[in-house]
């Protein structure tokens, strides 16, 4: 039992070791089946039969055949397009070139053109400049045979002014003239009233705008709130001061002539308020006292005269604000003026005049806006000495009339 079971077993472990190398064997071919397919993939030619060899090269001539048709045509076709593009190129740079010549072309035209207008301009500069020399040189002339004529008229060698201060003016040639303008040469509305403003080139009346000033004519036209400012003050005050006035202006026009008339405003509106209104007997004097007095300098304000025509006083001037019933009261448009001195110019002819000595004053008259210097102090001596009047005529040195007002003020 024991030697069948032993032999049993040895024909086991024969058949087991037999089994082994077989599949030993099976593993190693299988291996080399699988090389040999992995080198045929990876060289073909060379386990390729003579037959098979002979068919793979004509397959292989055949398809580079292929390939270099196809690589043709390729180029061809990329050759076709780079040739288009080539045109296309080629157009878009002719037509840039076109372009950048058209643009010269305009530049080196507007740089012409500029150019052309540059000596056009430099031309008619050179023109205007010779234009206005000539012009220069005739308003030159003009105004020396003016000055002459001027002068002539002025001396009495001449008995008609010169032609150029006959001219007239109006601020509006085709309107209705202004009534109050024409009565009293003033209007609320100045040149921007609707009617027409006739304005004479000379006259023997002259205007000085707002000449007069006064703290009780300034300050009378404040609202009722402000009633405080005037309670200390009357109308005496500003009389007085009218007076002062009066006998300091008065003496200065009389040098160019005689003075017919002589009027101020103590009217409330602004266009009439301290008008001072001077009319000469003749022509000459006024132009005269015009061009000595026009933009002197009065007490630190400048003086504006102008030319104007009163037909007739007795219409310009308000005849019940003597009386004081006017009533319109300070909105009235005619003249409302101070009672002269003396009642000197009462008579609208100028008949009663009569010349009163004059008090000295300390008012000042100058080319320049000076202001009052403070008093000096003089010796007993000096002070008792009266002062002269300087009346040499207004031309370029600035005439101080000076004067003690302490005791004009007593006098009057």
């Amino acid at each position: 039992m024991l030697y069948l079971y032993q032999l049993i077993l040895t024909n086991i472990f024969y058949r087991l070791h037999r089994h082994n190398e077989w599949r030993k064997i099976a593993k190693r071919e299988r291996r080399k089946r699988i090389r040999k397919e992995l080198a045929k993939k990876l060289d073909p030619i060379t386990y390729l039969t003579p037959e098979e060899h002979e068919f793979w090269i004509k397959e292989q001539e055949a398809i580079q055949l292929l390939e270099l048709e196809k690589i043709a045509i390729l180029n061809k076709e990329e050759n076709d397009k780079w040739q288009k593009a080539e045109k296309v190129t080629m157009e878009k740079w002719q037509k840039l070139q076109e372009k950048i010549e058209h643009l010269r072309q305009m530049q080196l035209q507007e740089e012409a053109k500029l150019e052309l207008e540059r000596e056009m301009e430099q031309k008619q500069r050179e023109e205007e400049v010779q234009r206005l020399k000539e012009i220069e040189e005739e308003n030159k002339r003009k105004q020396k045979v003016f000055q002459e004529n001027l002068e002539q008229f002025l001396k009495g060698d001449s008995m008609d002014p010169p032609e150029e201060l006959l001219i007239s003016r109006e601020t509006r040639p085709n309107a209705d003239i202004c009534p109050f303008f024409t009565k009293t040469a003033c209007c609320r509305f100045g040149d921007q009233c609707s009617r027409n403003h006739q304005y004479p080139g000379i006259s023997k009346i002259l205007l000085a705008t707002n000449f007069y000033i006064h703290f009780g004519l300034e300050n009378s036209n404040f609202s009722e709130y402000d009633t405080d400012v005037m309670l200390e003050y009357e109308d005496s005050d500003t009389y007085k001061d009218f007076k002062d006035f009066f006998f300091d202006v008065l003496p200065e026009f009389e040098k160019f002539g005689k003075v017919v008339q002589f009027k101020v405003c103590n009217n409330y509106e602004k266009h009439l308020r301290g008008n001072t209104y001077v009319e000469f007997s003749d022509l000459r004097s006024a132009v005269a006292a015009y061009q000595a007095l026009h933009s002197r300098w009065y007490g630190g304000r400048q003086l504006s005269l102008q030319f104007c025509e009163i037909g007739s006083w007795k219409n310009a001037i308000c005849g019940l604000q003597i009386k004081k019933r006017c009533p319109k009261g300070r909105a009235c448009n005619f003249l409302h003026v101070f009672r002269n001195p003396n009642n000197l110019f009462s008579i609208y002819n100028g008949s009663n005049y009569r010349r009163r000595r004059t008090p000295p004053r300390s008012w000042r008259w100058s080319e320049s806006p000076e202001r009052d210097s403070p008093p000096r102090r003089h010796s007993s001596s000096r002070s008792t000495k009266p002062t002269k009047r300087d009346h040499s005529p207004l031309k370029k040195n600035s005439v101080r009339i000076t004067s003690h007002r302490k005791k004009s003020r007593k006098k009057d």
